[in-house]
């Protein structure tokens, strides 16, 4: 392939990932995978550094902004780390830097916890903000989640602006007690950890076993080096991880450093090899995941000096572990085809426990893979939970004498039975009427981080494409669910959970609704970044597509030559635009609702509503939260103790009920149209 084109692909895709990995917590690859596609990307940059674009994932950190929590800037550096993945190489890496800086600089080695980034940010000795990593330079406000967090300290004896960078955790044991009760299961205790941080009700939070420990500050005052930091957050209430190795040829200093942390483990550099081998063996034995060590030069003016490049600082190095593997037989392949058509071979083997849980399958990513391995049915495989999550084959261990030598894909769609089409490295089943991809399109478009239509899940959207109900996506508009009843399963009340979620999906904004449509490339970083940059109406962006302009979607930032190109055939389609037509006349939001006008005044200032019912003159519900941030206040999604006001249209429901019973100020549609006549 052009190095330019698999550069624009690279990219796409690593944007993809970045968003599954850091806005849904839903990751689809594993780290180490992830590694190697960013670490082609670099290499391709380097050899031809006319094609690397400024806004490349290789000079940025994966965002996981949402837009369901406020947005604000960091204050300090919030970067990735550069990764290696043996310890002679770590411990090689430690050497060259103690050479680069001279006087024996010291370094410490901490655990690198599996779990969510969070920076706290005091002033006056007071809990401001809690942020996300986000994109590296602005992240979400999650503060009143993280308030929750006991191991949090609400205040301190700081006087000064204090930035401290933690990891939220749970323990396995806790995430197997509290996963059982859910539900929707957690993938891992990572997941679950990210996933709390986002609910939008904090007393959700309140009850998972969130933990913190802090790693790094950021004090207005002095501090010679990474030590002294930590011991002064952990005197000021911070849980600081007792788990810390010091190295440095200096013996007064190692001597300082178990001063300041009895419990360290200190050596001198050469020793640094063995000790991430030990702790690497031990990892089993820890509580929690970790997936790796950080190796830190622990002198900050040191660290100020080798400074930081685009995507890490200089000063920093991740080992990260090898994945534990197991062994096991491949029974069978099953062959995936997705909602775009992509064919992906899934392995099916017999069971095995591997890293406390029992694996079926794993996924084998395309033929290219299948070939490299020279895997055939019935072969004895090495398997792995990559990032311990997603389960890999990575190698043949022993030959089967009887099946075939190498499976190979078949060349039909075994649910269409159209000939699959072969596209770089994966197979295509490009049938617009396959009835997988249909069913996989309609599931996808009715997906919780889609259009979230919790009643249509995959049984039901499975039984409805069965009878012929629903083929497309608009049939979901159209549809007369009333056909439902005396249907078994479907009583009276689902029926109307289905009406209502149905219809309530109608609100959903603009970005949700482009990034549902499915389209190949468009995902919901894609489609966010489109509207940022000004395409806000669908009949901007038809209109831009039907001039053939991809120079004006590759001019978005996060958004490459290649999937340019995409988005100006998907909107040049008839069968999309026809698509966009049906859902349009349904309701759905092909447009962003402008922002609020600007300030008018504080009459509302300090006042905190929220809005439920339905409302006659503000409908849709967002024009009244526009009137009320256009006078200062702020609108949230569930009354609690801090809630002021309570607009209350008809219907209200549970929310009015809460309201009344903590005695909040209620408020009907005329008497808001008086408070803003008011002013």
């Amino acid at each position: 392939m052009d190095p330019r084109k698999r550069m624009d692909v690279l990219a796409a895709e690593l944007l993809r990932h970045q968003h599954r990995y850091y806005v849904l917590a839903r990751p689809e690859i594993s780290d180490a995978e992830y590694d190697r596609l960013l670490d082609e990307l670099v290499e391709l940059e380097k050899r031809y550094p006319q094609y690397a674009g400024p806004n490349s994932p290789s000079r940025r950190v994966g965002s996981d902004l949402d837009g369901s929590f406020p947005e604000r800037p960091h204050a300090v550096p919030v970067l990735s780390l550069d990764k290696l993945y043996e310890a002679r190489q770590a411990a090689q890496w430690l050497r060259k830097t103690a050479d680069a800086c001279g006087n024996d600089p010291g370094f410490t080695v901490e655990e690198k916890i599996d779990g969510a980034s969070i920076v706290l940010y005091y002033e006056h000795g007071e809990l401001q903000h809690a942020l996300t990593r986000g994109n590296g330079l602005a992240g979400n406000d999650v503060s009143d989640n993280v308030r929750t967090i006991g191991q949090v300290p609400l205040r301190i004896a700081e006087p000064g602006a204090l930035a401290v960078r933690g990891e939220i955790y749970i323990t396995r044991d806790d995430f197997v007690r509290f996963n059982a009760g859910l539900a929707e299961k957690y993938a891992n205790p990572r997941n679950l950890a990210a996933g709390s941080l986002r609910n939008l009700k904090s007393s959700l939070t309140a009850r998972v076993p969130l933990n913190i420990f802090a790693y790094e500050g950021f004090f207005a005052g002095a501090a010679r080096d990474h030590l002294e930091v930590l011991a002064r957050l952990r005197d000021l209430g911070f849980r600081v991880n007792p788990q810390l190795g010091f190295f440095c040829d200096s013996g007064p200093r190692r001597q300082r450093a178990q001063a300041l942390f009895p419990e360290a483990y200190s050596a001198p550099l050469a020793g640094v090899e063995d000790y991430l081998r030990r702790l690497g063996d031990a990892r089993a034995g820890v509580p929690y995941d970790i997936d790796g060590l950080v190796l830190k030069l622990a002198d900050l003016e040191l660290r100020q000096e080798l400074g930081f490049t685009a995507h890490h600082p200089r000063w920093a190095m991740a080992y990260k572990f090898e994945a534990p593997q197991a062994r096991s037989e491949l029974l069978d392949v099953l062959v995936q085809v997705g909602r775009n058509g992509r064919v992906t071979p899934v392995a099916l083997l017999r069971p095995v426990r591997l890293s406390g849980s029992t694996v079926t399958r794993a996924t084998l990513h395309n033929q290219d893979y299948i070939d490299m391995l020279e895997l055939g049915i019935g072969d004895q495989v090495a398997i792995s939970r990559r990032g311990d999550v997603i389960p890999a084959v990575d190698e043949v261990l022993e030959k089967s004498a009887t099946g075939p030598t190498v499976y190979r894909l078949p060349e039909l769609c075994p649910f269409c039975a159209s000939r699959l089409v072969r596209e770089g490295a994966h197979h295509f089943c490009r049938n617009g009427s396959c009835p997988e991809r249909q069913r996989r399109a309609l599931g996808y478009f009715c997906a919780r981080e889609q259009m979230d239509i919790e009643s249509l899940g995959e049984k039901t959207i499975a039984f409805l494409y069965e009878k012929g109900w629903l083929r497309t996506i608009p049939d979901i508009y159209s549809f007369d669910y009333s056909r439902l009843e005396g249907v078994e399963g479907y009583k009276e009340r689902k029926i109307a959970r289905i009406r209502a979620a149905v219809e309530k999906s109608k609100e959903q904004p603009f970005a949700r609704v482009l990034a549902a449509l499915g389209f190949e490339g468009l995902a919901a970083a894609v489609a966010a970044a489109l509207i940022a940059h000004g395409f806000d109406d669908i009949d901007r962006i038809i209109a831009t597509a039907a001039r053939g302009d991809w120079e004006a979607f590759a001019a978005v930032e996060g958004i490459g030559e290649a999937t340019a190109r995409q988005l100006v055939d998907h909107f040049s389609s008839a069968a999309n635009l026809e698509l966009i037509a049906r859902l349009r006349s349904a309701g759905l939001r092909f447009r962003t609702e402008g922002p609020p006008a600007g300030r008018i005044d504080d009459s509302f200032a300090g006042q905190v509503w929220v809005i439920t019912g339905s409302l006659e003159k503000f409908n849709p519900r967002s024009l009244a939260a526009d009137e009320i941030r256009r006078r200062g206040g702020r609108v949230a999604d569930s009354v609690t103790s801090r809630t002021s006001h309570l607009l209350a249209g008809a219907n209200a429901g549970s929310k009015l009920a809460k309201a009344e019973k903590l005695k909040i100020q209620v408020v009907s549609e005329s008497e808001f149209q008086e408070l803003l006549q008011r002013g």
